[in-house]
């Protein structure tokens, strides 16, 4: 993970505990704890007037799962990890609020294909074997700073215990793919870069990623 993000999340938070009260409620800290989209996640929050608040978070989740197609055993691995720090708005001083920030994103997922004797790939048109291939794999990673707009609800500069909502959009960028291979035989390293350009530009659309979730968080 980019340590100077993460150093920058820390000095923010520590700043915003020791910052002198705007309002009543200004020395407010809490806790979010959290599930959606990003992952299972935790949020540390400070209130710095009755309509403005920061959190810094981090969003984990781990998924394995594997299928078979054509002779070929697919392995697939998601993992979803992140760190925010983002700036919450309550225009009516309740629990209706816009939220906006960044996120270190390094979510990715992981593929690996291992063939049984006699199972072919085709790659960039050309049927290889699975003695020529071998193990095959391939990682689809995005954009580590990624911006985040989003709305919500919960989570009140004062209030002391409740449910909070999300909605919103992370800007990842376009998926950058990487494909690799143990095979070495000729043709098969060119035959894999076109693979995986073309397919790099068929996702080249998923630059924006739904961001949902639900929590409960208290303060004190």
């Amino acid at each position: 993970m980019n340590k100077s993000f993460l150093v920058t999340c820390v000095i923010s938070m520590l700043t915003l505990c020791a910052a002198p009260s705007f309002a009543a409620t200004a020395d407010d800290g809490g806790v979010n704890l959290k599930a959606g989209t990003l992952g299972a996640g935790v949020e540390l929050s400070k209130s710095l007037s009755d309509k403005f608040s920061a959190s810094l978070g981090f969003n984990s989740y781990h998924y394995k799962t594997t299928d078979s197609a054509s002779g070929i055993d697919y392995d697939y691995k998601l993992e979803l990890q992140s760190a925010s720090l983002l700036a919450n708005y309550h225009p009516f001083s309740g629990v209706f609020r816009f939220t906006g920030g960044v996120l270190y994103n390094n979510n990715e997922l992981k593929l690996t294909g291992k063939p049984s004797a006699g199972s072919t790939y085709t790659i960039n048109g050309v049927t290889y074997t699975a003695a020529q291939v071998g193990t095959l794999t391939g990682a689809l990673t995005f954009n580590k700073t990624a911006p985040y707009l989003g709305l919500g609800w919960g989570n009140r500069p004062g209030s002391k215990l409740g449910l909070s909502a999300d909605i919103g959009a992370l800007y990842q960028g376009s998926p950058k793919l990487s494909l690799s291979a143990t095979g070495s035989v000729a043709g098969l390293t060119s035959d894999l870069e076109q693979e995986r350009k073309s397919a790099e530009e068929d996702l080249g659309s998923f630059k924006w990623y739904p961001v949902l979730s639900l929590g409960v968080y208290f303060r004190f």
